[in-house]
């Protein structure tokens, strides 16, 4: 292969001169200026959508664990109760958790429509 001419160099030069003048005519200028500002606009927008999202993420994170303390909550009144049976007790004075499930299970009716009511745990 033969080894390149100079004419590449000097075409190079000619290039640089166009685009001298390229980047002195108005309407190019316009033209990098609205470019510019839709660039930024769409950093910004990504910005915002990020945040928004670290923001949505944080919310589900506490969320969750709000759910997982009223999960583990119920499971002890479970429990609770589990061994109130096992062991027989039987008074006529109701014990404190007792009328705090009863409560809680009045204002909860909805929510058992999601479980099996023929589940034996």
């Amino acid at each position: 292969m033969p080894a390149r001419s100079n004419t590449a160099k000097a075409s190079t030069s000619t290039g640089n001169a166009t685009a001298n003048e390229q980047m002195q005519d108005p309407a190019y200028k316009l033209k990098r200026k609205k470019n510019n500002e839709a660039v930024q606009r769409t950093r910004e927008k990504t910005k915002k959508t990020a945040e928004e999202r670290r923001g949505r993420i944080n919310a589900l994170k506490e969320e969750n664990l709000q759910l997982a303390a009223r999960v583990q909550a119920e499971k002890d009144k479970i429990i609770y109760l589990r061994n109130l049976i096992m062991q027989g007790i039987k008074s006529e004075e109701k014990d404190p958790i007792i009328e705090e499930i009863l409560r809680s299970s009045d204002e909860d009716n909805d929510d058992d429509l999601t479980t099996s009511p023929n589940r034996n745990d």
